[in-house]
């Protein structure tokens, strides 16, 4: 009777282990079930991060590249006294704005108009301030009414001739000068290339486009990378060749009158085309021609960047 209390208590003592093994497997299976949830969602926080910080990368790299390309933000920009804002002008806006300078009047004498490439320290201090934020490699133009306003414009040709006047009005005409000068016109992209003449901001005089086919993307199979680079870069300077051939015929009956060849494009196109020009060579940044209206791309190469103190 003893033996069979002794192995009842037994086979009691094996169920409640045998109970408490179930629930702690049940406990190791949430625990692991939890783990494996922790170590998904790190997963998970890893990449976005791993994101964010790409993202935010890129983001900083566009602002630097922004900062450096830009004289001042369209939304403005504070240049260390001074806080100014900028926009681009066609040529229509600048015509509209001189009109306004050219009926100011200041019986102080003390309009400023400066004509600069490099030197500002010709300028009053106020305006100062300001050419020093937006300097560009074309030059600068300022004009400067004390206690009023100073306005600096970033011309699209270099300024011939820096000068500096103070007097009862601005000195506007070199200014319309440049909406006068005559340049030939190149927006060189690949497949597709545009030529023209323009006879100052309101006449394209002639324009030719010039096509060829030229690869655009490498699909998977068939050419390696390498051999469909090595092929676009042929198909590339063909197209450059087509537009060499172009250009002499285009620019034989104006040539006395070019100022300029303002270009802009692809950068390995317009290296090509370059050495085939014989004007002076300014370089700019047009959108692709895609069939715009001749009045669209002489704004294009006509336009001014105007910035303006506040």
């Amino acid at each position: 009777m003893i033996d069979l209390l002794g192995k009842r208590k037994l086979e009691e003592e094996i169920e409640e282990l045998k109970r408490k093994i179930g629930e702690l497997e049940k406990r190791r299976d949430t625990l692991l079930q939890t783990v494996d949830k922790r170590e998904a969602k790190i997963k998970k926080l890893t990449y976005a991060h791993q994101e964010v910080s790409r993202t935010l990368r890129a983001a900083e790299q566009k602002i630097s590249a922004l900062q450096a390309k830009a004289p001042a933000e369209e939304t403005g920009k504070d240049t260390g006294t001074v806080t100014a804002w900028s926009r681009h002008l066609r040529p229509a806006d600048l015509e509209r704005l001189l009109d306004k300078l050219s009926a100011l009047r200041s019986s102080q004498e003390d309009l400023v108009s400066a004509y600069l490439r490099e030197d500002t320290d010709v300028l009053p201090q106020e305006a100062r301030d300001l050419a020093d934020g937006v300097k560009g490699d074309r030059g600068l133009v300022i004009l400067h009414c004390p206690l009023l306003f100073t306005l600096a414009l970033v011309p699209p040709f270099p300024v011939k001739e820096a000068m500096t006047s103070e007097g009862g009005s601005f000195e506007l005409d070199p200014l319309r000068e440049m909406l006068e000068t005559s340049v030939l016109v190149i927006s060189a992209h690949a497949g597709e290339t545009l030529l023209g003449i323009a006879l100052g901001s309101k006449e394209l005089a002639e324009r030719v486009v010039v096509r060829s086919t030229v690869k655009e993307k490498h699909s998977k199979g068939g050419w390696s990378q390498k051999r469909f680079e090595r092929l676009r870069k042929e198909d590339i300077r063909q197209h450059a060749d087509l537009v060499v051939d172009r250009l002499s015929p285009l620019v034989e009956n104006y040539r006395p009158h070019l100022h300029y060849a303002v270009i802009s494009g692809e950068p390995m196109l317009t290296k090509l085309i370059k050495p085939a020009l014989d004007l002076p060579v300014v370089e700019t940044k047009m959108a692709r021609f895609g069939g715009k209206r001749a009045d669209q791309v002489l704004d294009e190469v006509y336009g001014f960047v105007l910035v303006h103190k506040v």
